[in-house]
């Protein structure tokens, strides 16, 4: 299964619904890019608000990762750069409870993420900016938008994928089987906010564990062609 796509029509990430015969709670997979339109986030937080709980990645804060890949476009004078933002969903205001995995993690590991979010800003700058600069910028679509349920991924080195994408992939997952304990009787959408990297753990665990399978996708514009010709002239 597809969760992003690019393509002719632009990059797409697909809202995916799980559901499982016989319970009536829905998981809705929001996977989130950390740079987009700002439709692509205003429509995303309007879907969010037909849902009962929302978990999300982070703890109620804009993606770093997305500010980094969102200066170094500015810095290198990319024109995109002035269609685009970075992520950054205004939870509270949709008046719907939300949970932070993250958030909920063990201390060292919030104090690792907290570290993890300086560094995508203070040294992950100068890398996008060195790779855009030396005529590169495609590189950011090649090698970080496309994903499928079966895609492995992997980061820098091999500590940082343990760390970024395994064990809050455990974490995640964790808390989606909470809410599944807590809630399976009930005839809600619990939505998921959370990087298209972290789909595919999501998806297959909550059909190895509870029997939740697609049951349809809705395909999302985070940017268009217009903008992609844009980022790689």
């Amino acid at each position: 299964m597809q969760i992003t796509e690019y393509s002719v029509f632009g990059l797409r990430s697909a809202i995916i619904e799980l559901r499982a015969r016989g319970k009536p709670l829905t998981f809705r997979l929001f996977p989130m890019i950390h740079i987009g339109k700002p439709e692509f986030y205003r429509e995303v937080g309007e879907r969010l608000r037909e849902c009962d709980l929302v978990v999300a990645e982070g703890w109620d804060m804009p993606s770093s990762t997305g500010m980094a890949i969102m200066l170094a476009m500015r810095l290198t004078f990319q024109r995109a750069a002035w269609q685009l933002v970075h992520q950054d969903i205004d939870y509270e205001a949709l008046g719907i409870p939300t949970l932070w995995p993250d958030a909920q993690s063990s201390h060292s590991r919030r104090e690792r993420l907290d570290l993890l979010s300086f560094l995508d800003l203070v040294l992950m700058i100068p890398f996008y900016v060195v790779v855009m600069a030396l005529g590169g910028r495609g590189w950011l679509l090649r090698n970080r938008f496309e994903i499928n349920d079966n895609s492995e991924i992997r980061m820098r080195s091999r500590r940082m994928t343990e760390f970024a994408i395994h064990d809050r992939d455990a974490d995640l997952v964790s808390t989606l089987s909470q809410v599944y304990e807590e809630r399976h009787d009930r005839r809600e959408i619990v939505a998921v906010v959370y990087g298209a990297a972290h789909m595919p753990a999501v998806i297959n665990a909550l059909n190895a564990r509870f029997g939740y399978r697609a049951v349809g996708a809705e395909w999302m514009t985070v940017f268009d062609e217009a903008d992609l010709h844009r980022m790689v002239d």
